[in-house]
């Protein structure tokens, strides 16, 4: 069930530009090395796919986008910390 929910919500909620309205504190807990990058093998633009599934930039970059949020980055881990 808790795949069905997580598979739905990538493909069916775009939650990027809700970032910045979260009011609750955040902690973003990445793995960096994860790759996961769901549909990345349908993306034509190289440009765009090679920067998909760079959790070691996208984990900072998502950070600013959520006031007051807090970063933990696991080096030398995959997806699912």
């Amino acid at each position: 069930m808790n795949n069905a929910q997580t598979s739905d919500m990538i493909f069916t909620q775009p939650v990027v530009y809700e970032f910045r309205v979260r009011k609750m504190p955040v902690l973003l807990i990445i793995g960096t090395r994860d790759r996961t990058a769901i549909g990345k093998n349908l993306v034509k633009d190289t440009t765009i796919r090679d920067k998909m599934g760079q959790y070691q930039l996208l984990g900072k970059e998502t950070q600013k986008k959520i006031p007051g949020s807090q970063l933990v980055e696991l080096d030398n881990v995959g997806h699912l910390p």
